[in-house]
């Protein structure tokens, strides 16, 4: 079971936790939050796999 960096959101300390008690249904576990780093790996992730792509339409021909 990996290990991440998260911080408390009681505290804000920083803490290593199981990565799946990150956003669990279970309010228990619901104590952490995903450091900086790790949510903007996130985002830039989205926004790569949501860019535009420059491939022809189907039935273009190369001129």
């Amino acid at each position: 079971m990996p290990l991440i960096d998260a911080y408390r959101k009681s505290d804000g300390r920083k803490v290593r936790v199981p990565a799946h008690w990150i956003g669990h249904p279970d309010p228990g576990l619901d104590r952490f939050s995903k450091t900086p780093r790790q949510k903007a790996a996130e985002k830039a992730a989205s926004q790569k796999a949501q860019a535009p792509t420059n491939t022809p339409a189907a039935g273009d021909k190369k001129e």
